[in-house]
């Protein structure tokens, strides 16, 4: 006999709903941090919008409205991440989901990466989703519930020239977040997006090299870069009751990159 929705273990109709949920988004002032921030808030969530810009932040929060407030974080800081864990328990009670999204990159190739350069990059996009999984996670792991999010980049899975520091530090945040979810399981989810080119201030920096640009389109089978909200869908996946069996997972958004 076939099963029908109301026999079902969960309610598709709600599957993808945030509602009564706050999520902590860092590295929400522009980008994907930003696409996401939205996201979540059309779902419902109450949504934090952490960065290092607060006023970028500020006004992220101001656009979303439905509560969402800002605070200014830096990711490499233990501190700092200590106090907006406090605030958002003070303000809110606790949160459930948690996005670490931060990123920078320079594209030089390793005889011309200087050792500082390669340590910055590290720093915020491999130690900061440590620092800020280790803070923030913790009352997760404490209550038992919750998803993470980490953002990891299809360089992480593949590499690439000029990419060596920023294809490390993606790449140590793929086996971060499988090492995460094997010591938080079952309770908390951990899970990381591995986007193609996406079109953030970022990538539209590089974007007025013409030659590179026409390379890295025709790398994806669909011969576009992507938009920041196409990531939302995704990460509204990962962190709603839709994805309830799912962690560990490195979930690639990337217009067939990875498949080319």
């Amino acid at each position: 006999m076939a099963r029908t929705p109301t026999t079902w273990s969960f309610d598709p109709a709600s599957m993808f709903n945030l509602a009564g949920q706050t999520a902590v988004v860092t590295g929400a002032a522009s980008g994907l941090g930003r696409a996401i921030a939205h996201g979540f808030a059309v779902r419902n969530a109450t949504v934090v919008c952490a960065d290092i810009n607060i006023e970028d932040a500020t006004t992220v929060a101001e656009n979303i409205g439905n509560n969402a407030t800002a605070v200014k974080v830096d990711v490499t800081d233990t501190d700092s991440l200590q106090a907006l864990r406090d605030g958002v328990i003070e303000e809110f009670g606790g949160y459930d989901i948690l996005c670490n999204i931060p990123g920078i990159n320079t594209r030089q190739s390793v005889l011309e990466l200087s050792e500082a350069r390669w340590r910055q990059i590290l720093e915020v996009n491999l130690t900061g989703v440590f620092l800020a999984a280790k803070v923030l996670g913790e009352p997760l792991v404490n209550q038992q519930s919750g998803s993470v999010i980490n953002m990891a980049s299809i360089r992480g899975l593949d590499g690439g020239p000029n990419q060596s520091a920023y294809s490390a530090s993606k790449g140590g945040v793929v086996q971060l977040t499988k090492g995460l979810a094997a010591e938080w399981a079952p309770g908390v989810r951990v899970n990381a997006l591995a986007p193609g080119y996406m079109k953030t201030p970022l990538v539209r920096e590089a974007m007025d090299d013409k030659e590179w640009q026409k390379k890295m389109r025709e790398g994806h089978m669909l011969e576009r870069f992507g938009e920041p909200e196409e990531v939302v869908g995704a990460a509204i996946y990962l962190a709603a009751e839709a994805s309830s069996f799912v962690t560990g997972t490195i979930l690639s958004v990337d217009g067939g990159w990875t498949a080319q």
